[in-house]
């Protein structure tokens, strides 16, 4: 059966169980819940939760599938949604305070620069740029606590072709403006961001002022600024292919204009199959910095032999905000380490937001960037649906792969319904 004769059978399903769940409203009510309280510990190992830099406040609040985070620091107040960009906010916290550091034992005039950049307003919340599409405060604008729209999008999409999110965005770009006009001094922030394992297109303000001052000390004469190392705890998210993959995308990202990225990305995902149109859709997509499309892309390169990914570009465009660009990000690297390590994919299909893969082993397996994943009646449709579907194309195991975690409602509902469940797939353990 083809990919879109699958889904098309799965938005029937859905729709046959509509009026069955109707008349059973009343039995299964007292199986839903409110949005979970997630304690700290259960998402975070303890190296991520405090260090001599940051403390991460054990107030998580659960907006819709993500969960919003405090992080104290010397540098300021961050307000974080999602466990990726919380892991990312961190990992900036700790090499701004280690590098300003080394600065002050080899250069203490620079070093003073530094540290009014990184600790001006220590007590006030940090400023974060935003992309063109900002995000705008409710999580049903990136994935609901359900992938109940998995199948209306769907049928959606086959109507209309190219979904309405990933048009019209194609002018100007934020990132363009976060390198200096000077081609030098654009390759000097460059390659101290590549030093300092920083993301030159991050959209923390202080990152940005931290490299541009350092960009500009380089320019100036000083060789050694941004040559400091910065030594830092084991990274707690796993690495696809040793590490290789990562290594290739920064060093791409130290070396090439922005430009030059999409030329390079470009080529890499016509030859792997995918169609012009879906590819330029996403490199031309503003939620998604040079960084995340180079990082996609390379593990869309790496999942050999795995039939139509450009369906997950499919499912990216619909991305509005930063949050969930790197969602979409965590997506590719889950599907590759999976590919990887558990079983080797045989191909990617896409409904609305929701990516699904299937087996070598015949198996099917939905791949979601959710930090929680709670039972609702939107929950009980959607996986009651995709069950019934799992039967009628025989898989033999139903897996779903989460970056965070599910309540103990939900698992019970799950596995009754034979789901197997991954939770913090990409977190070391």
């Amino acid at each position: 059966m083809s990919s879109n004769a699958t889904w098309k059978r799965l938005a029937v399903l859905c729709a046959v169980s509509m009026p069955l769940a109707a008349a059973n409203a009343q039995l299964v009510a007292d199986t839903y819940e409110a949005a979970p309280s997630v304690e700290l510990d259960t998402v975070f190992p303890e190296s991520l939760m405090q260090s001599g830099s940051h403390r991460v406040e054990d107030n998580l609040r659960t907006k819709g599938t993500l969960l919003e985070f405090t992080i104290d620091s010397d540098h300021g107040v961050y307000d974080v949604l999602s466990i990726p960009m919380a892991i990312i906010r961190i990992h900036e916290i700790r090499t701004l305070a280690q590098a300003t550091d080394a600065f002050q034992r080899d250069n203490e005039q620079l070093a003073e620069r530094l540290r009014g950049i990184a600790y001006a307003g220590s007590n006030t919340p940090v400023d974060i740029y935003h992309s063109p599409l900002q995000y705008g405060g409710d999580p049903s604008i990136y994935l609901n606590n359900n992938v109940g729209r998995t199948i209306e999008e769907l049928e959606k999409q086959t109507r209309t072709g190219e979904p309405e999110s990933a048009k019209d965005q194609r002018s100007g770009s934020l990132y363009e403006s976060m390198l200096p006009g000077d081609p030098i001094l654009a390759s000097y922030k460059r390659a101290v961001a590549q030093q300092l394992d920083l993301d030159v297109f991050s959209s923390n303000s202080r990152v940005q002022a931290f490299l541009d001052t350092l960009a500009r000390a380089r320019a100036g004469g000083n060789r050694n600024a941004g040559m400091v190392t910065v030594s830092l705890p084991k990274n707690p998210e796993i690495s696809v292919d040793n590490g290789r993959i990562e290594f290739a995308v920064r060093t791409a990202v130290a070396r090439k204009s922005i430009r030059e990225l999409y030329v390079q990305n470009e080529a890499t995902l016509s030859s792997i199959g995918i169609k012009p149109d879906i590819y330029h859709a996403f490199l031309s997509h503003q939620s998604f910095s040079p960084r995340h499309k180079t990082e996609i892309t390379a593990y869309l390169e790496y999942m050999q032999g795995v039939a139509d990914r450009g369906e997950f570009l499919r499912a990216a465009v619909r991305a509005t905000d930063e949050v969930s660009a790197v969602g979409y990000s965590r997506m590719a690297r889950m599907l590759a380490y999976y590919h990887e390590n558990t079983e080797r994919l045989k191909g990617l299909v896409s409904g609305g937001s929701v990516l699904m893969a299937s087996t070598q082993g015949n198996n099917m397996t939905l791949v979601l960037p959710f930090d929680v994943l709670w039972w609702s009646a939107e929950s009980d449709k959607v996986f009651t649906s995709l069950a019934r579907f799992a039967d009628e194309q025989k898989f033999e195991m139903r897996e779903l792969v989460l970056v965070g975690v599910v309540s103990e409602r939900a698992r019970i509902q799950l596995e009754s319904r034979k789901f197997h469940v991954r939770e913090k797939y990409l977190l070391r353990r």
